[in-house]
């Protein structure tokens, strides 16, 4: 990982290089280690660095962009000859906007711990061995990956503005495993912090699942009252952020919202924030046009109050920039990425006590969208899937596919719970706050079979 005097350094080098009227470098690097383990053994170590230029350039109303991921004079001196004679044949675009040209104030976020950077091999693997030396004694097979890594990125331009932010994140995912595979459980722990990540306790949620989940039954499919544990509130999350906060996708009507705001369709109990500087979640302050990054509440207490946009959808829609955008150009638009969900006053064991019948669900998978207006989605519940009758944990369930919107499901919410933490458990990644959470009705369409 480059170090800030580092990346502008570089920066300053290709700027000097380039001669165009605007010139704009966005410099990523990262370092990442991996153990993974499989049938209780420790597989594979991985350490990989990483690091990309991402060159734009602006003449008049044309602009060129190329990449380079070797810094050497001469990879350097061909991406910007690239992103020169792009942009010299590119069509004009009077749509373009030019760059920032003030360097603003950037609040600060302190997301680098020294530990998580500095953890060795040998302390991942040592981690990993007590896990699954618990699992050898209780006939479970474990399998999984311990992340310990850190990344950085620089955004500069010609016109005197530079930003610079780095950060660490540790990650621990363990399945648990019985009957040559066929039941599972799953858990994770994630901070910024490695010392803040308890891998034993996530392996003991794992087997705990597991040897919980022999046997399952199947059910019918239908509508079910379900409590979604973290890990799938978090990819609930992921989908919303992606179908409901996308600023350009707002303007141009292609949301639910349908160009408005303001409308009271979700429970009460449910606010979201988009949060950068969440102590857990150490996003970045600014955005890839050099604006500082805004906290956003989407929804308060049920109601949608707000996108994120980057300067191109604030216009359309004569909103304020929220700090929000991708790198440029971009079709896709500025999108949130640091979710934070309220919290209740509710334990997971309270709403299964309050539970008369419904599925306690550890995580979901598999899913995807449907229908963008209606935000619904489609997938399967995965790693521990339990029935609940008066009260308790009666059984475990085959997994279930299910089809459903969001703006159902989030309209009727029976309990919040009361502690949230970061989480990585969303399919496609992300930056999540949550807690578990309780759904009046979730329909599942057909059983899996597994």
């Amino acid at each position: 990982m480059l170090n800030r005097e580092e990346s502008k350094a570089l920066v300053d080098k290709v700027i000097k290089l380039a001669d165009a009227e605007q010139v704009e470098a966005i410099v990523f690097s990262s370092t990442t280690n991996s153990t993974r383990f499989s049938s209780n053994v420790i597989t594979q170590n991985v350490g990989l660095t990483n690091q990309t230029l991402r060159l734009r350039v602006i003449n008049g109303k044309r602009q060129g962009v190329a990449s380079v991921n070797q810094f050497d004079d001469a990879s350097i001196k061909r991406c910007v000859q690239s992103a020169l004679t792009v942009a010299r044949v590119a069509a004009e675009d009077p749509t373009l906007l030019p760059l920032i040209d003030k360097q603003p104030q950037y609040e600060q976020v302190n997301a680098w711990h020294e530990g998580t950077a500095k953890f060795t091999p040998a302390q991942r693997a040592q981690a990993i061995g007590k896990v699954l030396a618990d699992y050898d004694k209780r006939g479970l097979e474990g399998a999984g990956i311990f992340d310990t890594d850190e990344g950085a990125v620089a955004y500069g331009t010609n016109t005197g503005v530079f930003a610079y932010k780095a950060g660490t994140k540790a990650e621990f995912s363990v399945s648990a495993s019985l009957d040559k595979g066929s039941v599972e459980g799953w858990a994770e722990a994630f901070s910024l912090d490695v010392n803040k990540v308890d891998t034993w306790a996530a392996g003991q949620r794992a087997a705990e699942k597991a040897e919980r989940g022999v046997k399952p039954q199947a059910i019918e499919p239908g509508e079910y009252p379900v409590i979604f544990e973290p890990a799938a509130v978090a990819e609930m999350m992921l989908f919303w952020g992606w179908l409901t906060a996308n600023g350009l996708a707002f303007a141009e009507k292609r949301s639910f919202h349908r160009g408005e705001l303001g409308q009271q369709i979700l429970d009460k109990k449910l606010t979201i924030v988009e949060n950068p500087y969440h102590p857990e979640l150490g996003g970045t302050p600014f955005d890839m046009e050099g604006f500082p990054t805004q906290r956003v509440t989407l929804v308060e207490g049920g109601t949608v109050k707000a996108v994120v946009h980057d300067r191109r959808s604030a216009a359309l829609c004569g909103q304020k920039n929220t700090g929000h955008a991708s790198q440029q150009p971009s079709a896709q638009g500025a999108g949130p990425g640091s979710l934070v969900v309220s919290t209740g006053d509710q334990s997971v064991e309270q709403m299964i006590a309050n539970t008369k019948r419904g599925l306690l669900v550890t995580k979901l998978h598999y899913t995807n969208v449907v229908n963008q207006q209606e935000v619904s989605i489609t997938g399967m519940t995965r790693a521990g899937t339990f029935m609940i009758e008066n009260g308790k944990l009666t059984h475990a369930v085959k997994n279930m596919r299910f089809t459903q919107s969001l703006l159902t499901a989030l309209a009727h919410i029976d309990a919040i719970g009361k502690e949230a933490h970061a989480t990585g458990g969303a399919l496609f990644g992300g930056n999540f706050v949550v807690p578990a959470m309780k759904l009046s009705k979730w329909r599942f369409s057909s059983p899996t079979g597994f």
